[in-house]
């Protein structure tokens, strides 16, 4: 068994019609120090079947788009970290 030393915590928040996929608003996840965006993203096709990158998906870390980081799905994650997922806004 993993030491909780060696994990990190982030936050994943589900909104308007993403959360009606997952059945939940938010949760808590844990995964290994070290992770990157694509664990995520791993993490959550495995769980609730969200395959991500997904045009019908905004993925936003921190108040920012996941491919608004230079290192994309390579952008590491950090204890406290806060994920939302949400459809994409269009306005007219």
């Amino acid at each position: 068994m993993q030491s909780s030393e060696a994990n990190i915590k982030v936050q994943i928040k589900y909104l308007v019609t993403i959360r009606d996929r997952t059945g939940r608003r938010q949760e808590e996840v844990s995964f290994p120090l070290g992770s990157v965006l694509r664990d995520v993203a791993e993490w959550l096709n495995k769980r609730y079947a969200l395959s991500l990158p997904n045009r019908e998906i905004m993925a936003i870390l921190n108040g920012r788009g996941w491919n608004q980081f230079p290192l994309k799905l390579s952008t590491e994650i950090k204890e406290g970290d806060t994920i939302c997922l949400l459809p994409p806004i269009s306005g007219g």
